[in-house]
């Protein structure tokens, strides 16, 4: 079972999730399931992950390269999207390419 939360307080907003995997009885791992991207200044995104492993790796993956791509076109990448609504979008085109 995976656990992700999010909690809006007075002080902010405070994100969890924990890291096990299990990939049969006597397979435990572990895996970040929340990922961190931040504009000093301008926004910060967080990410939590539950379900396949794989298709998390492969989604975060794809996030993962078009910021470090320098040819992503303005607004293609979750760092320089104009909105939320945006980066919602982007996460699901990710999705779908995997």
């Amino acid at each position: 079972m995976t656990y992700c939360v999010g909690l809006m307080l007075k002080e902010g907003l405070v994100f969890l999730s924990d890291t096990r995997t299990n990939a049969g009885l006597d397979n435990i791992s572990r895996y970040r399931k929340m990922f961190t991207w931040e504009v000093p200044g301008d926004r910060a995104i967080v990410a939590l992950s539950a379900g396949n492993l794989a298709i998390t790796q492969a989604v975060m993956s794809t996030l993962h390269e078009a910021i470090d791509d320098p040819e992503t076109a303005p607004g293609d990448c979750i760092l320089s999207a104009p909105s939320m609504f945006r980066v919602a979008e982007l996460v699901g085109q990710a999705m779908q390419k995997v």
